[in-house]
């Protein structure tokens, strides 16, 4: 349309038979608004068009827009129906070019070069040392069994990748040419960002379902070596995933090398394994988590090795990554709970033994975590007579693959039965799960197809007509009141205000749940809340902003026991194994050479109460008994030794028989009876006598005996 103004401001009425019809200024320096008003006759609507011209001058200058009837049909009609503010408006009523056909080219081709790309990808040098080893191993007459399984393996899972890739990228490709052509063209050409945020939820539901098959393939093709206890078949798997896999980043690769060098460590081939590990290894540039793995690798093999020294060194090595990163926290305890049982096995102590293998063996029952500790259960049964035990032992570990050393050297007592699974080398919730996506995008390229080359495209034949300008005052008030009567029936929202909410924290990095709790109102802009590792701290303003410090308390949350060597502290609640903990500092860290702020510090110390009489765990579990306790969370939590150092003997034994009392027991001593029923979540009703050690679990019984270790020191 041409229009040539007449006033500043311009309104036109156009009448459709179709909802699509939208509007776009070809000038720049002209402003739309888009309104719909009700319906002229059925299955019509009015399209209002307001402009307001700027920086032009009126009668100079024609303005021109684009009007889009996206009907898609022949039978789309549409005609002017009144104007305010023009003198005259001139418009082509013709066919809009056909893109489609070219975006859906444009499409392919972008789908070829990713391909190609994902196909050559993996040819590079960084590729050459994985090759070099895949090489080698193939070599040895002993491997040749493995490498064919896992070479099997790897295609199978490299070609389930491919094809999974594929059907993202294609599934991607159409449904970005589809979204063009229904929604961009608003955002890049109307200036529209009504389907922004449609667009956004569509792409993300892409990346995340491509994400979820990626993250399942990764998962199966770990299952050769944690589900099948295949460890050379693993090894060569993952050395060709890291030579000839189609990964992106060298972090995966070097993730492929070191889950191969903990097959090979698994099946007794150290110095490979070592060799392996320690290649391009970058010590503290790398990942935190891979350290520690790396950290757990080598110390594996120096245990093989019989490498005391260098075994020492790794011990130590974990315990410090472990205490400097809370992060390994889950993933360190299990290492260091391994090598304990380890060096408790090499010092004979039997019984300790088998009570850190039971405890390992109830958090990880798989038998991937249990294969190694069998050589070790079986020779402590044997140590102590249990000699039927030792021997299911054995014909258990021999069910397993001969590739793992641990069985290898089980076979001096007898046959391996292991048998290949049935299934190894299928998947039945893979072949579904493709099944049903190429099933869905077969419908989805078909209704594509139809949508962009069998439908009609034309929008009527060439014309041209002038329309000369009519009054519309008795259309454009009605259609103005309606908006302004919505407008003033709907609900106003009000927002409440800042001190009227109740403040809410989370504790950072940490699953526990959340806290609330009211600050008094007269430290209003006189705190500053830091946030670090599992809790929170909060400052004194005045000295934090001239010292950077003036911290009042810490609030913490602990899921072991080790806040106990805590100078001073105070249990606020817990839940579980989530302990919350209240922590002062120790040292004077206010500014001390002004009074005021001095006097404002202590006075805020003294109001540290009053925010503990408000605290509340988001949990329908939690408790604040915990002052009661010495250790809240001794039920769910295992203590280490350095947790009971500060502890005198009388809280030791305190500490040991409240574990009894949470289940109900009384006792025999008049002091311990009388300590405990001063308690109020204390409930005695189990007799000495009657009381059972199975009523306890296996982190209670643990606790029971280490803190009996300490009262015996």
């Amino acid at each position: 349309m041409e229009m040539m103004p007449s006033e500043q401001n311009f309104v036109i009425n156009v009448g459709a038979n179709g909802k699509n019809v939208e509007v776009f200024a070809a000038e720049k320096g002209v402003h739309v608004e888009i309104g719909y008003s009700e319906g002229l006759e059925e299955q019509q609507t009015r399209l209002t068009i307001k402009g307001t011209i700027r920086d032009k001058v009126s009668d100079s200058t024609p303005v021109h827009l684009l009007l889009f009837g996206l009907d898609n049909t022949e039978n789309w009609q549409w005609e002017m129906l009144s104007s305010v503010g023009l003198s005259s408006i001139q418009y082509d009523k013709g066919e809009m070019i056909n893109i489609r056909a070219y975006l859906f080219l444009y499409a392919a081709g972008i789908f070829g070069i990713l391909g190609l790309f994902l196909l050559f990808k993996n040819n590079g040098t960084k590729r050459n040392y994985a090759k070099e080893r895949l090489l080698e191993f193939m070599d040895g007459a002993e491997n040749q069994a493995a490498f064919e399984a896992g070479k099997r393996w790897f295609f199978i899972q490299d070609r389930r990748r491919y094809w999974n890739r594929c059907l993202i990228l294609l599934f991607a490709c159409g449904s970005g040419l589809y979204i063009f052509q229904e929604y961009l063209y608003q955002w890049f050409f109307l200036n529209s960002k009504d389907h922004i945020g449609l667009v956004f939820m569509l792409t993300l539901s892409i990346v995340s379902l491509g994400g979820a098959f990626e993250a399942y393939w990764a998962k199966k093709h770990m299952e050769v070596l944690t589900r099948e206890n295949r460890p050379l078949t693993a090894a060569a798997a993952f050395l060709m995933e890291a030579a000839y896999g189609s990964y992106w980043h060298q972090s995966y690769c070097k993730k492929q090398v070191h889950n191969a060098a903990v097959g090979l460590a698994r099946a007794g081939r150290y110095v490979q394994a070592l060799k392996l590990a320690d290649h391009e290894w970058k010590g503290v540039e790398e990942k935190k988590q891979m350290q520690l793995a790396h950290s757990n690798l080598r110390q594996v093999c120096f245990l093989g090795l019989e490498r005391q020294q260098d075994l020492e060194a790794e011990f130590v090595n974990q315990k410090q990554l472990v205490k400097k990163y809370p992060g390994l926290k889950r993933m360190g305890e299990a290492l260091i709970l391994l090598t304990t049982i380890k060096k408790a096995y090499m010092d004979q102590k039997f019984a300790q033994v088998e009570a850190y293998i039971n405890v390992y063996c109830e958090r990880y029952p798989d038998a991937y975590h249990h294969i190694p500790l069998m050589p070790i259960e079986m020779k402590v049964y044997e140590q102590t007579g249990e000699i039927e035990k030792a021997k299911n032992i054995c014909s258990h570990l021999l069910s397993y693959s001969p590739e793992n050393i641990a069985v290898r050297e089980a076979m001096e007592y007898g046959t391996c039965t292991y048998v290949e699974s049935p299934g190894f080398l299928k998947d039945k919730t893979g072949f579904v799960l493709r099944m049903v996506m190429t099933g869905v995008l077969g419908f989805y390229i078909v209704l594509l197809g139809s949508v962009m080359f069998l439908g009609p495209h034309h929008w009527g034949a060439d014309e041209t007509e002038i329309y000369d300008e009519t009054k519309a005052e008795k259309i454009i008030p009605r259609i103005n009141e309606s908006v302004t009567e919505k407008a003033e029936d709907e609900s106003m929202e009000t927002e409440e205000s800042e001190a009227e909410q109740e403040p809410t924290f989370e504790i950072p990095a940490s699953q526990a749940p959340g806290i609330k709790m009211d600050l008094p109102k007269d430290w209003n802009g006189l705190t500053v809340r830091k946030e670090f590792e599992g809790g929170c701290s909060f400052h004194q303003k005045k000295s934090y902003d001239l010292i950077g410090d003036g911290v009042l308390f810490y609030l913490q949350v602990y899921t072991d026991c080790s806040y106990v060597n805590l100078p001073d502290y105070e249990v606020w609640g817990y839940d579980g194994s989530y302990v919350y903990v209240m922590s002062r500092p120790t040292d004077v860290t206010f500014y001390m050479e002004d009074s005021a702020i001095s006097e404002e510090y202590h006075n805020m110390l003294r109001e540290i109460s009053q925010i503990r009489d408000t605290f509340r765990i988001q949990s329908d579990t939690a408790k604040y008994d915990g002052y009661e306790f010495v250790f809240p969370n001794s039920s769910h939590s295992m203590l280490q030794e350095p947790d009971l150092w500060n502890l005198s003997a009388g809280r030791l034994r305190i500490a040991k028989n409240e574990i009894y009392a949470r289940h109900g027991r009384l006792f025999t001593d008049e002091e311990l009876q009388k300590y405990f029923n001063q308690c109020s979540w204390y409930e005695g009703t189990i007799a000495p006598e009657d009381f059972l050690e199975n009523m306890l679990n296996e982190t209670e019984r643990f606790n029971i005996r280490l803190i009996q270790e300490q009262q015996k020191k």
